[in-house]
């Protein structure tokens, strides 16, 4: 082993140029979401669920979706104001059953 790879190692968390963390609640959510997106099967559905699941804990942390300014703009997950939290509700339906 390289005597300056420690260093290295350290260099580029200290600099934030690791991989995101797997525990990003975010991060978490937006890859259930495109999972969701899948056509139906039992892994789309799971995504689905895990989606609801990592919603809810967002909204728990006080996070909430932001809303869109126009008819493309893409929507996602901002810090609340604390009024926003308590009124935060979700905006996508369950996926039906197939």
């Amino acid at each position: 082993m390289s005597p300056l790879r420690p260093f290295l190692l350290v260099a580029l968390l200290a600099a934030g140029a690791a991989p995101a963390a797997a525990d990003d609640p975010v991060a978490r959510w937006q890859r259930a979401d495109a999972a969701c997106a899948l056509p139906a099967s039992p892994l789309a559905n799971q995504a689905c669920e895990d989606r609801d699941r990592s919603a809810a804990a967002l909204r728990r942390q006080g996070w909430c979706e932001a809303r869109a300014t126009g008819p493309y703009d893409h929507w996602g997950w901002q810090r609340c104001t604390p009024a926003a939290t308590a009124r935060a509700m979700p905006r996508r339906r369950a996926r039906p059953h197939a």
